[in-house]
Protein backbone atom coordinates (compact mmCIF):
# COMPACT_ATOMS: atom_id res chain seq x y z
CA UNK A 1 0.00 0.00 0.00
CA UNK A 2 1.12 3.32 -0.66
CA UNK A 3 2.05 5.16 2.51
CA UNK A 4 0.69 9.30 1.86
CA UNK A 5 -2.85 11.65 2.50
CA UNK A 6 -5.34 11.85 -0.04
CA UNK A 7 -7.06 15.29 -0.50
CA UNK A 8 -10.38 15.13 0.15
CA UNK A 9 -10.55 19.08 -0.06
CA UNK A 10 -8.25 22.00 0.06
CA UNK A 11 -8.19 25.69 -0.16
CA UNK A 12 -6.92 27.07 -3.42
CA UNK A 13 -3.61 28.24 -2.94
CA UNK A 14 -1.94 25.60 -0.90
CA UNK A 15 1.22 24.82 -2.27
CA UNK A 16 4.07 22.39 -1.74
CA UNK A 17 6.85 24.37 -0.36
CA UNK A 18 10.46 23.12 1.11
CA UNK A 19 13.64 25.71 0.85
CA UNK A 20 13.29 26.76 -2.55
CA UNK A 21 15.84 26.80 -5.19
CA UNK A 22 19.11 28.05 -5.47
CA UNK A 23 21.96 28.79 -7.97
CA UNK A 24 19.31 29.89 -10.54
CA UNK A 25 18.26 33.91 -9.61
CA UNK A 26 21.21 34.75 -13.33
CA UNK A 27 18.75 32.67 -14.87
CA UNK A 28 16.04 34.81 -13.59
CA UNK A 29 14.36 32.19 -11.25
CA UNK A 30 14.31 33.21 -7.63
CA UNK A 31 13.99 31.19 -4.52
CA UNK A 32 10.80 30.53 -3.71
CA UNK A 33 10.09 28.16 -0.85
CA UNK A 34 8.43 28.25 2.27
CA UNK A 35 6.88 31.73 3.22
CA UNK A 36 7.76 31.04 7.16
CA UNK A 37 11.03 29.18 7.26
CA UNK A 38 10.61 28.74 11.11
CA UNK A 39 7.60 27.00 10.92
CA UNK A 40 9.17 24.60 8.43
CA UNK A 41 11.80 23.79 10.66
CA UNK A 42 9.62 22.88 13.46
CA UNK A 43 7.57 20.58 11.24
CA UNK A 44 11.33 18.77 10.55
CA UNK A 45 11.86 18.80 14.33
CA UNK A 46 8.95 17.62 15.40
CA UNK A 47 9.03 14.19 13.07
CA UNK A 48 12.79 14.00 12.29
CA UNK A 49 12.66 14.57 8.99
CA UNK A 50 15.90 16.64 7.25
CA UNK A 51 15.75 20.27 6.14
CA UNK A 52 15.05 19.52 2.85
CA UNK A 53 11.47 17.74 2.99
CA UNK A 54 8.72 19.16 1.79
CA UNK A 55 5.90 20.25 3.53
CA UNK A 56 2.03 21.72 2.42
CA UNK A 57 1.52 25.26 3.22
CA UNK A 58 -1.99 26.45 3.79
CA UNK A 59 -3.37 30.76 3.70
CA UNK A 60 -6.16 31.48 5.83
CA UNK A 61 -7.49 27.65 5.93
CA UNK A 62 -6.61 23.86 4.98
CA UNK A 63 -8.05 20.92 4.20
CA UNK A 64 -9.12 17.85 4.60
CA UNK A 65 -7.01 14.81 4.24
CA UNK A 66 -7.16 10.65 4.66
CA UNK A 67 -3.88 8.20 5.57
CA UNK A 68 -3.63 5.57 2.93
CA UNK A 69 -1.14 4.39 5.56
CA UNK A 70 0.23 4.14 8.62
CA UNK A 71 1.75 7.39 9.08
CA UNK A 72 3.06 10.28 11.46
CA UNK A 73 2.04 14.06 10.56
CA UNK A 74 2.74 17.27 12.35
CA UNK A 75 1.61 21.33 11.83
CA UNK A 76 3.32 24.17 12.52
CA UNK A 77 3.26 27.67 11.84
CA UNK A 78 0.03 29.79 12.01
CA UNK A 79 -2.55 27.94 14.18
CA UNK A 80 -5.71 26.60 12.68
CA UNK A 81 -8.52 24.38 14.07
CA UNK A 82 -7.80 21.12 13.63
CA UNK A 83 -9.42 17.47 13.97
CA UNK A 84 -8.36 14.46 13.94
CA UNK A 85 -11.35 11.64 13.28
CA UNK A 86 -13.48 14.75 14.31
CA UNK A 87 -11.98 14.85 17.72
CA UNK A 88 -10.26 18.62 18.45
CA UNK A 89 -6.47 18.01 18.72
CA UNK A 90 -4.05 20.98 19.65
CA UNK A 91 -1.37 22.51 17.23
CA UNK A 92 2.23 22.21 17.04
CA UNK A 93 2.35 18.18 17.30
CA UNK A 94 3.20 15.42 16.12
CA UNK A 95 0.11 12.96 15.46
CA UNK A 96 0.04 9.70 14.49
CA UNK A 97 -2.64 8.22 11.55
CA UNK A 98 -3.89 4.93 10.56
CA UNK A 99 -5.07 3.78 7.52
CA UNK A 100 -8.46 5.54 6.47
CA UNK A 101 -8.06 7.88 9.56
CA UNK A 102 -8.81 11.88 8.34
CA UNK A 103 -7.35 15.07 9.37
CA UNK A 104 -9.42 18.51 9.20
CA UNK A 105 -7.29 21.62 8.96
CA UNK A 106 -9.70 24.21 9.03
CA UNK A 107 -10.04 28.25 9.24
CA UNK A 108 -6.81 29.74 10.90
CA UNK A 109 -6.80 31.80 14.32
CA UNK A 110 -3.23 32.26 14.71
CA UNK A 111 -1.10 34.30 12.21
CA UNK A 112 -1.33 33.63 8.39
CA UNK A 113 0.52 30.71 6.98
CA UNK A 114 -0.17 26.98 8.59
CA UNK A 115 1.64 23.98 7.66
CA UNK A 116 0.82 20.38 7.22
CA UNK A 117 3.93 17.68 7.72
CA UNK A 118 4.70 14.18 7.02
CA UNK A 119 7.08 11.96 8.48
CA UNK A 120 9.35 11.59 5.55
CA UNK A 121 8.39 15.10 3.61
CA UNK A 122 5.97 14.57 0.86
CA UNK A 123 7.11 13.29 -2.59
CA UNK A 124 5.95 15.62 -5.29
CA UNK A 125 8.36 15.95 -8.01
CA UNK A 126 11.13 18.19 -7.80
CA UNK A 127 12.12 20.92 -10.63
CA UNK A 128 15.90 22.64 -10.57
CA UNK A 129 16.27 20.36 -7.29
CA UNK A 130 13.34 21.79 -4.89
CA UNK A 131 9.66 20.63 -4.82
CA UNK A 132 8.69 24.20 -3.84
CA UNK A 133 5.51 24.98 -5.73
CA UNK A 134 6.07 28.68 -8.24
CA UNK A 135 2.09 29.12 -9.09
CA UNK A 136 3.66 32.38 -11.35
CA UNK A 137 6.33 30.32 -12.94
CA UNK A 138 4.69 27.47 -13.52
CA UNK A 139 7.25 25.33 -10.89
CA UNK A 140 6.42 22.61 -9.19
CA UNK A 141 3.23 20.43 -7.54
CA UNK A 142 -0.31 22.37 -7.67
CA UNK A 143 -2.07 19.80 -4.85
CA UNK A 144 -5.85 19.43 -5.60
CA UNK A 145 -8.92 17.53 -4.44
CA UNK A 146 -8.34 13.76 -5.59
CA UNK A 147 -4.76 13.72 -5.16
CA UNK A 148 -2.70 11.36 -3.49
CA UNK A 149 0.88 13.11 -1.49
CA UNK A 150 3.00 9.77 -1.33
CA UNK A 151 4.99 10.36 1.93
CA UNK A 152 9.07 9.65 2.23
CA UNK A 153 10.95 6.86 4.57
CA UNK A 154 10.81 7.83 8.28
CA UNK A 155 13.72 9.02 9.78
CA UNK A 156 12.69 7.37 13.28
CA UNK A 157 10.13 5.97 15.09
CA UNK A 158 6.75 7.97 15.77
CA UNK A 159 6.36 9.73 19.16
CA UNK A 160 4.22 11.85 20.08
CA UNK A 161 5.70 15.19 21.28
CA UNK A 162 5.35 19.18 20.81
CA UNK A 163 6.91 22.39 20.22
CA UNK A 164 5.81 25.79 22.03
CA UNK A 165 4.18 28.62 20.31
CA UNK A 166 6.82 30.83 19.40
CA UNK A 167 7.44 35.03 19.90
CA UNK A 168 7.87 36.04 16.73
CA UNK A 169 4.07 35.32 16.26
CA UNK A 170 3.96 38.76 18.41
CA UNK A 171 6.66 40.05 16.92
CA UNK A 172 5.80 44.35 15.84
CA UNK A 173 9.13 45.44 15.87
CA UNK A 174 10.93 44.45 12.42
CA UNK A 175 14.70 45.15 11.80
CA UNK A 176 16.21 46.54 8.56
CA UNK A 177 19.08 47.84 6.93
CA UNK A 178 19.26 50.68 4.53
CA UNK A 179 19.04 49.22 1.10
CA UNK A 180 21.04 49.78 -2.01
CA UNK A 181 19.08 52.64 -3.51
CA UNK A 182 18.72 54.53 0.16
CA UNK A 183 20.49 57.18 -0.84
CA UNK A 184 18.10 57.97 -3.86
CA UNK A 185 15.73 59.02 -0.65
CA UNK A 186 16.13 62.90 1.06
CA UNK A 187 17.80 62.53 4.95
CA UNK A 188 14.20 63.70 5.86
CA UNK A 189 12.24 60.99 3.97
CA UNK A 190 14.54 58.54 5.20
CA UNK A 191 13.87 59.34 8.90
CA UNK A 192 10.13 59.18 8.57
CA UNK A 193 10.19 55.62 6.85
CA UNK A 194 11.85 54.80 9.99
CA UNK A 195 10.19 56.52 12.25
CA UNK A 196 6.40 55.62 10.83
CA UNK A 197 3.90 52.84 11.73
CA UNK A 198 3.34 50.46 9.08
CA UNK A 199 -0.42 48.65 8.30
CA UNK A 200 -0.26 45.47 6.21
CA UNK A 201 -2.71 45.69 3.68
CA UNK A 202 -5.03 43.45 1.58
CA UNK A 203 -2.55 43.31 -1.35
CA UNK A 204 -0.33 41.06 -0.15
CA UNK A 205 0.42 37.21 -1.58
CA UNK A 206 3.58 35.12 -1.43
CA UNK A 207 5.26 37.46 -3.77
CA UNK A 208 5.35 40.78 -1.36
CA UNK A 209 3.26 42.71 0.91
CA UNK A 210 2.22 46.28 0.63
CA UNK A 211 2.34 48.51 3.58
CA UNK A 212 0.57 52.00 4.78
CA UNK A 213 3.02 54.36 6.50
CA UNK A 214 1.10 56.64 8.53
CA UNK A 215 3.74 59.14 7.49
CA UNK A 216 2.27 59.63 3.88
CA UNK A 217 3.50 58.45 0.70
CA UNK A 218 7.44 57.64 0.72
CA UNK A 219 9.00 59.03 -2.26
CA UNK A 220 12.00 59.21 -3.99
CA UNK A 221 14.16 61.88 -5.60
CA UNK A 222 15.47 59.14 -8.02
CA UNK A 223 11.65 58.27 -9.16
CA UNK A 224 11.69 55.26 -11.69
CA UNK A 225 14.43 56.04 -13.27
CA UNK A 226 17.12 53.75 -11.70
CA UNK A 227 18.70 50.60 -13.66
CA UNK A 228 16.96 47.39 -12.88
CA UNK A 229 18.91 45.00 -10.54
CA UNK A 230 18.57 41.62 -8.84
CA UNK A 231 16.14 41.73 -5.75
CA UNK A 232 16.65 40.16 -2.56
CA UNK A 233 14.52 38.43 -0.12
CA UNK A 234 13.11 41.24 2.45
CA UNK A 235 13.83 44.40 -0.45
CA UNK A 236 11.36 47.27 0.28
CA UNK A 237 10.44 48.65 -3.04
CA UNK A 238 8.70 51.84 -2.96
CA UNK A 239 6.32 52.69 -5.96
CA UNK A 240 5.92 55.83 -8.11
CA UNK A 241 3.01 56.73 -6.16
CA UNK A 242 4.88 56.47 -2.77
CA UNK A 243 3.89 52.83 -1.54
CA UNK A 244 6.20 50.84 0.00
CA UNK A 245 6.24 46.96 -0.74
CA UNK A 246 8.36 44.17 0.85
CA UNK A 247 9.32 41.59 -1.54
CA UNK A 248 8.78 37.72 -0.13
CA UNK A 249 9.05 34.37 -1.29
CA UNK A 250 8.16 34.02 -4.94
CA UNK A 251 9.55 37.49 -5.50
CA UNK A 252 10.45 38.55 -9.10
CA UNK A 253 14.33 38.14 -9.72
CA UNK A 254 15.12 42.15 -10.71
CA UNK A 255 13.12 45.43 -10.27
CA UNK A 256 13.67 48.97 -10.97
CA UNK A 257 11.88 50.44 -8.22
CA UNK A 258 14.43 52.07 -5.39
CA UNK A 259 14.65 49.72 -2.65
CA UNK A 260 15.08 52.39 0.31
CA UNK A 261 15.79 49.20 2.92
CA UNK A 262 16.03 45.18 3.50
CA UNK A 263 13.97 43.59 6.39
CA UNK A 264 16.71 41.28 7.82
CA UNK A 265 16.25 37.05 7.18
CA UNK A 266 15.39 36.44 10.54
CA UNK A 267 12.91 38.44 10.33
CA UNK A 268 11.08 37.45 7.30
CA UNK A 269 8.81 34.49 9.63
CA UNK A 270 7.41 37.41 11.84
CA UNK A 271 6.28 39.30 8.68
CA UNK A 272 4.44 36.97 6.96
CA UNK A 273 2.92 35.82 9.90
CA UNK A 274 1.42 39.49 10.65
CA UNK A 275 -2.21 39.06 9.95
CA UNK A 276 -4.03 41.92 7.62
CA UNK A 277 -4.75 45.04 9.30
CA UNK A 278 -1.98 44.85 12.26
CA UNK A 279 0.69 47.31 12.38
CA UNK A 280 4.13 46.90 13.03
CA UNK A 281 7.41 49.66 12.90
CA UNK A 282 10.76 49.29 11.98
CA UNK A 283 14.26 49.13 13.58
CA UNK A 284 17.31 50.08 11.08
CA UNK A 285 20.43 48.54 12.25
CA UNK A 286 23.64 48.46 11.01
CA UNK A 287 24.73 45.15 8.74
CA UNK A 288 27.23 43.95 10.74
CA UNK A 289 24.25 43.20 13.44
CA UNK A 290 22.01 41.87 11.04
CA UNK A 291 24.61 39.19 9.99
CA UNK A 292 24.90 38.56 13.42
CA UNK A 293 21.47 37.72 13.88
CA UNK A 294 20.93 35.53 11.01
CA UNK A 295 23.66 33.57 12.97
CA UNK A 296 22.00 33.00 16.05
CA UNK A 297 18.77 32.62 13.89
CA UNK A 298 20.30 29.68 11.87
CA UNK A 299 21.28 28.08 15.01
CA UNK A 300 17.89 28.57 16.57
CA UNK A 301 16.86 26.60 13.42
CA UNK A 302 18.93 23.68 14.25
CA UNK A 303 18.41 23.77 17.99
CA UNK A 304 14.80 23.02 17.45
CA UNK A 305 14.83 19.08 17.49
CA UNK A 306 16.15 19.83 21.48
CA UNK A 307 13.65 21.65 22.03
CA UNK A 308 10.26 19.22 21.42
CA UNK A 309 9.01 17.57 24.08
CA UNK A 310 6.70 14.48 24.43
CA UNK A 311 2.81 15.55 24.66
CA UNK A 312 0.72 14.08 27.78
CA UNK A 313 -2.69 12.89 26.95
CA UNK A 314 -5.55 13.13 28.77
CA UNK A 315 -7.05 9.15 29.86
CA UNK A 316 -10.60 10.91 28.85
CA UNK A 317 -9.01 11.68 25.29
CA UNK A 318 -8.34 8.44 24.77
CA UNK A 319 -10.70 6.44 22.54
CA UNK A 320 -9.33 3.00 22.90
CA UNK A 321 -8.05 3.08 26.13
CA UNK A 322 -7.15 -0.78 26.57
CA UNK A 323 -4.59 -0.39 23.80
CA UNK A 324 -2.21 1.31 25.97
CA UNK A 325 -0.19 0.72 28.67
CA UNK A 326 -0.85 2.57 32.17
CA UNK A 327 1.28 0.36 33.99
CA UNK A 328 5.17 0.57 34.48
CA UNK A 329 6.06 -2.52 36.43
CA UNK A 330 4.31 -4.57 39.02
CA UNK A 331 3.93 -5.55 42.70
CA UNK A 332 3.32 -8.63 44.43
CA UNK A 333 1.54 -7.03 47.22
CA UNK A 334 3.21 -8.80 50.25
CA UNK A 335 6.83 -7.53 49.88
CA UNK A 336 6.79 -5.25 53.16
CA UNK A 337 4.59 -7.79 55.20
CA UNK A 338 7.19 -8.46 57.48
CA UNK A 339 6.89 -4.98 58.44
Amino acid sequence: MTVGLKILSITPGTTVQDLGRTGFLRYGVTGGGAMDVFALAEGQALLGNVVEDAALEFAGAGGRFQATGAVSVATSGAVMSLKLNGAPVGWRQSLRMETGDTLDIGAVVDGVYGYLHIAGGFQTSRVLGARSTHLRAGFGHVPKTGDVLLAGAPKRSSNRVGLPRSGYFDQRVLRVIWGPQSHHFSEDTRARFAQAVFEVTKMRDRMGIQVRPDSGAIKSAAGLTIASDAINLGDIQVTGDGTPAILLADRGSSGGYPRIATLITADVPALAQIPTGDSFTLEVIERSTAVDLLGKFRATLAGLPGKTAPMVRDPRDMGDLLAYNLIDGMLRGDEHDDN
